[in-house]
């Protein structure tokens, strides 16, 4: 009798969980945002996925945003799956929230676990609060002028040596060359990331370009399929080992070890930089404050030449 009590008493708590969390808790926040006045719309359950969804089978995943902004405005709320969602386009308001007011703000749960999947959590996209600032402060000086110069006559001659073997590949071929523009465009970003980055070993090494570009993109389609099938949003079933998430843990895992390869070289001085002055790399392994303990550890510093090297995807 007890047994069926406990089991039945359990059984309604999880039913109650399940409809606080896809209804209950959005619908009170989506009030919120209608009570003061912000356009938008709810969608109970599902929210916008299936509009995201359409976007994407149909490759327009910016159509969605434009639509959505021409029906509302420069802010507005909509959500994604139970996930309340406030979208802002206006500067003033952007800046209040990235710059003005950044300690009332932290990333949402959604958007740490979709860019935590490959980039990992120790990087200036996904660090909060103190850690944050301390990322900020030592990454700062790796933006400075000068150091940005020094990369762009590598950036240079990489485009042009792409457009040179263009017209070889033109001239050479006596019909009309056929080229995934697509594919072309990624290798081109991926190689002057990664020698910006990593340096000329890293760049014209055949099997680290290709284990980084297979696994980048392997890795974003399998995201995206997980997002449009809500799966990366729904707690525990998320983490279980299926639907394509063993595929981006190896690309994940393989990039790590190729990337903490590339960092033991470097500090051996295996390797140099391709720039005329220090690459990211470089920079990243000398970067510290004003206390020369507040250096990057090796996975911060994996973390941070990660979400650099995605940015190519």
């Amino acid at each position: 009798m007890w047994l069926i009590i406990i089991l039945y008493t359990l059984f309604l708590y999880v039913v109650y969980r399940l409809i606080k969390f896809w209804i209950i808790n959005p619908w009170r926040l989506q009030q919120d945002f209608f009570n003061q006045g912000i356009p938008g719309r709810y969608t109970p359950i599902v929210g916008d996925v299936l509009r995201h969804r359409r976007a994407y089978l149909a490759d327009k995943p910016f159509s969605y945003v434009e639509e959505t902004s021409a029906e509302f405005g420069d802010y507005y709320h909509t959500s994604f799956g139970p996930f309340p969602c406030l979208n802002i386009s206006d500067p003033a308001l952007i800046e209040s929230i990235l710059k003005t007011n950044t300690r009332f703000y932290h990333k949402s749960e959604l958007a740490r676990a979709i860019a935590a999947t490959v980039l990992g959590y120790e990087n200036i996209v996904l660090v909060e609060d103190e850690n944050h600032t301390r990322h900020r402060r030592l990454l700062n000086p790796i933006f400075q002028q000068q150091n940005v110069n020094s990369m762009i006559p590598l950036m240079v001659d990489l485009t042009s040596s792409f457009l040179t073997k263009w017209q070889i590949d033109t001239n050479e071929k006596t019909y009309p060359l056929i080229l995934d523009v697509s594919k072309e465009m990624s290798n081109l970003a991926l190689d002057i990331i990664t020698g910006c980055v990593f340096g000329v070993e890293a760049m014209k090494d055949i099997h680290i370009h290709e284990t980084i570009y297979q696994s980048i993109k392997i890795a974003s389609d399998e995201i995206e399929k997980r997002i449009h099938n809500m799966i990366i949003i729904i707690p525990i079933l998320n983490q279980l080992p299926i639907l394509g998430k063993r595929r981006i843990d190896k690309c994940r895992q393989d990039i790590k070890n190729i990337v903490l390869h590339m960092i033991n070289q470097r500090k051996q001085g295996l390797t140099k930089a391709t720039c005329k002055g220090h690459d990211l790399l470089d920079l990243l392994l000398t970067a510290h404050g004003d206390d020369k303990d507040q250096e990057f550890t090796d996975n911060e510093i994996s973390d941070e030449a990660l979400t650099f090297d995605n940015k190519q995807e």
